[in-house]
């Protein structure tokens, strides 16, 4: 099968669509969570993510919708929490981290749910993309371009300089919820994409690569986007010809991308 065979196919064409789409737009938010030191909240809202599964599973729902569920809850409460206990959003992410992890085992304990059929939630695969999902990953990716477009000199001034931002009058805290909620959302998508393990590699690569070679927001964002798309729909193709699970193949194809975005970055630099 040559590649315009596999363009053919249902399966195919959802996987290629999702990849675009979700390359096109999620890839721009892992500039919020490198500018916004907000690395370890990737890691909170994935275990939220498990807490809320074994809530769904206790509920008799399915445990994706739980994940979702709870993603979206801790997304809006991360950034409020962290202002009235007086501390960094980071941070409050490692408390979110641990004390939705202690929860989730003690569910697992008293109620008898399967752990591993919550776990199942940490791997994914993008050939298993529905219409809905589709629906879900371009109605996100358009309203993560639309926000950058629109508020694009507030949230220019909150991921640089959020103290001269707020000193101006911008709505600082709005701002960053608001990105944090979508940050979650991303997450959560990717989830479904590669899988909770492999979430970097749709967020926050694309977003390193461009920052290694931008020298604006604006051009960052661009980079990125083109990055998550060449990384999605290299991995997917490569994992098509090379019969390799796609997510790994993703991952596989967005380091490439940033070793070589490094790599011209320093030759550049020499040139220079």
């Amino acid at each position: 099968m040559n590649f315009l065979d596999f363009l053919t196919v249902p399966l195919f064409q959802k996987a290629f669509l999702g990849c675009f789409l979700s390359g096109a737009g999620l890839s721009l938010l892992g500039l919020v969570v490198i500018n916004l030191q907000l690395t370890t909240v990737r890691f909170a809202l994935m275990h939220v993510a498990l807490l809320g599964a074994a809530v769904a599973m206790l509920l008799r729902i399915p445990p994706l919708f739980g994940a979702l569920a709870g993603i979206v809850i801790a997304s809006l409460l991360l950034g409020p929490a962290g202002d009235f206990i007086k501390i960094d959003t980071g941070v409050t992410g490692a408390v979110f981290m641990t004390g939705s992890l202690g929860l989730a085992f003690l569910l697992f304990h008293r109620a008898d749910i399967r752990a591993m059929d919550a776990f199942a939630l940490f791997t994914g695969s993008v050939l298993a993309l529905e219409d809905g999902d589709l629906w879900a990953i371009g109605i996100l990716t358009v309203v993560i371009w639309t926000v950058f477009i629109v508020f694009y000199r507030e949230i220019q001034m909150v991921l640089y300089n959020p103290q001269l931002a707020e000193s101006l009058g911008v709505p600082v805290r709005r701002i960053r919820d608001g990105l944090l909620l979508l940050s979650g959302l991303a997450i959560g998508i990717s989830m479904r994409l590669v899988g909770a393990l492999l979430v970097d590699a749709a967020i926050l690569l694309p977003a390193i690569a461009a920052l290694a070679l931008s020298r604006s927001l604006r051009g960052a964002l661009f980079l990125a986007a083109g990055f998550g798309v060449l990384s999605q729909i290299g991995g997917l193709t490569a994992s098509m010809f090379w019969d390799i699970p796609s997510g790994a193949a993703i991952t596989l194809t967005a380091v490439a991308v940033l070793v070589l975005a490094n790599l011209g970055r320093r030759l550049t630099a020499r040139k220079g």
